[in-house]
């Protein structure tokens, strides 16, 4: 299984729910793109040579905003749903002693990060992804990888739109992962995690430039065999954090949220394979706090 590009994806997903409306921006910072969470188990593992397909589902929640005290200020009481469809390859090619590969995918969701005083449940196109440098390496208990990533304005954005699926800004990501198999062995245990920092640009309309971004996804988990049949059971989460302070906009503070729950993955048949994440989110300040169930179907031939 090579649930490494598609991990990537569901950062997709935040493509479409970046910024809400005047109102809410005025309660919470700009966030960036990237949906913290978004690789979970062997996020970094090495992508083996071809291409694949995955199709991310992503259900959740924005329930209540908090302040930088940690307070809730309001109830937001919303429920979302972004699915993402992701292209990624890996040649036979090296650079610097490392695979290369690229991928890139396209998000369509039904909201916004922010709350929003207007509501529109409409499915939109958010703002696409592309990562034209992804190196992958490998030993004997450990993959390791690093990517350059762009994310794109491609979404709708108005300020205080109530169709907005995008952000209205450029990003940035610069992203180093590692997962280590203890013993050597990669059908038993695994520890990973990848870290990614986000470097965004003016905010179209606004005046805004938010604040860069530090995002740290991790997992641990283990193959067990249920009759017979492999899963990759185990506990992943993320923590992130704003690094520095959005610029226009008033002064929000910065931002930071933390998430953790049960995932599981399995092959279900030739070449495709099922994973189920679900996260719950604490220890939010200056943003608004959710729940997160991803559902993802991987293809590689």
């Amino acid at each position: 299984m090579t649930f490494v590009a598609r991990w990537m994806f569901k950062a997709i997903v935040l493509a479409a729910l970046t910024t809400g409306g005047v109102a809410a921006q005025t309660q919470t910072p700009v966030h960036g793109h990237y949906p913290p969470g978004q690789t979970g188990l062997r996020g970094a593992a090495f992508s083996d040579p071809g291409w694949s397909i995955t199709d991310f589902n992503r259900f959740f929640s924005n329930l209540e905003i908090r302040n930088a005290d940690g307070n809730t200020i309001g109830h937001s009481g919303e429920l979302r749903y972004a699915n993402i469809a992701v292209v990624s390859w890996t040649s036979d090619e090296q650079i610097l002693g490392m695979t290369y590969g690229a991928y890139a995918g396209v998000p369509f969701a039904t909201g916004d990060l922010n709350p929003d005083s207007t509501k529109n449940s409409s499915l939109g196109l958010g703002d696409i992804i592309a990562t034209p440098v992804a190196l992958y390496g490998k030993s004997s208990d450990f993959d390791y990888r690093l990517e350059f990533s762009v994310w794109t304005p491609s979404g709708e954005f108005t300020p205080g739109g109530a169709k907005n699926r995008g952000s209205g800004f450029w990003s940035l990501i610069y992203s180093a992962g590692g997962v280590w198999y203890p013993g050597g062995d990669r059908n038993d245990w695994s520890i990973s995690a990848t870290a990614r920092i986000e470097q965004n640009f003016d905010q179209a309309h606004t005046g805004i430039e938010p604040g860069d971004n530090l995002d740290v996804d991790w997992g641990a988990g283990k193959i067990v065999k249920i009759y017979g049949h492999p899963f990759d059971i185990g506990v992943s989460g993320f923590a992130t954090w704003q690094v520095s302070r959005q610029s226009g906009g008033g002064d929000p503070g910065r931002y930071e949220y933390y998430g953790a729950g049960p995932e599981i993955g399995t092959p279900i048949a030739d070449g495709w394979a099922l994973r189920l994440r679900t996260q719950w989110e604490f220890g939010t300040r200056n943003a608004v706090q959710g729940n997160n169930i991803w559902l993802i179907v991987n293809y590689q031939p």
